[in-house]
């Protein structure tokens, strides 16, 4: 009987982690000009949740504007949505791209993986820069990295114009 409760206890957490299929939920961490496995601006909170295969914390979802966070295998970060539908996925850890960047590439490596980049300095962090790549064909999606000042992708974000928000909703 002292094995039934632990054992229990086992079974309910495993279930509580898992999606309806039975295996574990992993985002997709491979950010295209196109998506992130077929996520894409304008998608509800309900469809991205079911292309990620995770339960979103959301924010306010009351507000103009949302942030709502997950966490899975490898993938961290947030969607954020305006008005209730997806503006970006934004990767603190986890992401890479169909071209080879991930969080932690070089600055150099970046260039070499995209030729036509945008830059714009960092709002808050000297040296820092922010680098756009636009999507040539309509919707002008982009990838936005953010680059430290010792040259490290540190952040890597998809989407509509929200990836030019400089902090979260602003």
């Amino acid at each position: 009987m002292r094995c039934v409760v632990p054992l229990f206890v086992l079974l309910t957490a495993i279930a509580a982690t898992s999606p309806a299929g039975g295996s574990p939920a992993h985002v997709p961490s491979l950010v295209t000009l196109d998506g992130v496995g077929g996520v894409r601006p304008g998608m509800t909170v309900g469809q991205v949740e079911r292309r990620f295969g995770v339960k979103l914390r959301l924010d306010d979802l009351g507000t103009e504007c949302a942030p709502g966070f997950f966490r899975s295998g490898a993938a961290e970060g947030y969607g954020l949505f305006i008005r209730a539908k997806l503006g970006s996925v934004w990767f603190e850890r986890g992401a890479r791209t169909d071209r080879g960047i991930r969080i932690g590439s070089t600055f150099a490596e970046l260039q070499r993986a995209y030729s036509r980049v945008s830059i714009r300095k960092d709002k808050y962090v000297p040296r820092a820069r922010n680098v756009f790549v636009r999507r040539e064909r309509a919707p002008h999606w982009r990838i936005r990295f953010d680059v430290s000042p010792q040259n490290r992708v540190t952040r890597i974000a998809f989407g509509n114009w929200t990836v030019f928000l400089v902090e979260g909703c602003a």
